[in-house]
């Protein structure tokens, strides 16, 4: 793990871009473009790594009044859900597309659906939607992936994971470059360069194992004898 401040961004960007003096572009502007590069490099690391580097879990407890629920304030993408049948038994929730909103509404039905596959999900704007609505109280985890940190403060610091840092002191400096017309062909050859490398690095974390297909379903028997799967 390897950590920036905002502070220290700043100042590196300036250097790459030659403009450690220079009072054109003020610390304020500079800060707006060093948090748009990071955005940029978020979006490079999440696309490449997924929920290996940037991943949080919230808590969702449903009801049977409410068949809508807001999102995390920092939601960015979702990773998966799981309903808690029991405390140790969970099934892992599939989404369901606006075209097949009429499908799951019929809340009797609730019961049956969840003993065969759980009820359906929907995102919409900053909230998520179930259906059918649950007839009680269940304890719902959801994984996702939140929004890229915004560094306002000088001591904000910024996770490089592994010199990735070096992608947002280049693209800084470009921005900088860029708005008084200078010549920026040497670091956009380097950002490209920086892309590439996070390209080709989007292998499994673990080199030992690779991923395999995976069977994510099957049956299991509740005390009553009903066979559940998941």
């Amino acid at each position: 793990m390897r950590t920036k401040t905002l502070a220290q961004l700043r100042t590196q960007s300036r250097q790459r871009a030659d403009k450690v003096n220079s009072g054109y572009i003020l610390d304020s502007e500079l800060n707006q473009y060093i948090n748009n590069s990071i955005a940029e490099l978020y979006d490079l690391l999440v696309s490449a790594y997924g929920e290996d580097y940037y991943s949080s879990t919230f808590v969702l407890n449903v009801n049977n009044t409410d068949t809508i629920y807001s999102l995390p304030t920092d939601f960015y993408k979702l990773l998966g859900i799981d309903l808690y049948i029991n405390p140790s038994r969970f099934i892992t929730l599939k989404p369901y597309q606006f075209n097949e909103r009429g499908r799951y509404q019929d809340g009797s039905n609730w019961a049956a659906i969840v003993a065969i596959q759980g009820p359906r999900y929907h995102l919409k704007n900053n909230s998520i939607e179930f259906n059918p609505s649950p007839p009680g109280a269940y304890k719902m985890n959801m994984y996702y992936v939140p929004c890229s940190p915004e560094l306002v403060v000088d001591t904000d610091t910024f996770d490089g994971i592994n010199g990735w840092e070096e992608y947002i002191v280049v693209d800084a400096a470009i921005k900088m470059l860029q708005k008084e017309e200078s010549d920026v062909t040497v670091l956009m050859a380097q950002k490209q360069a920086l892309i590439k490398r996070i390209e080709i690095m989007t292998e499994n974390r673990d080199e030992g194992h690779s991923f395999v297909v995976n069977d994510v379903q099957r049956d299991w028997n509740d005390a009553s004898g009903d066979v559940y799967r998941y």
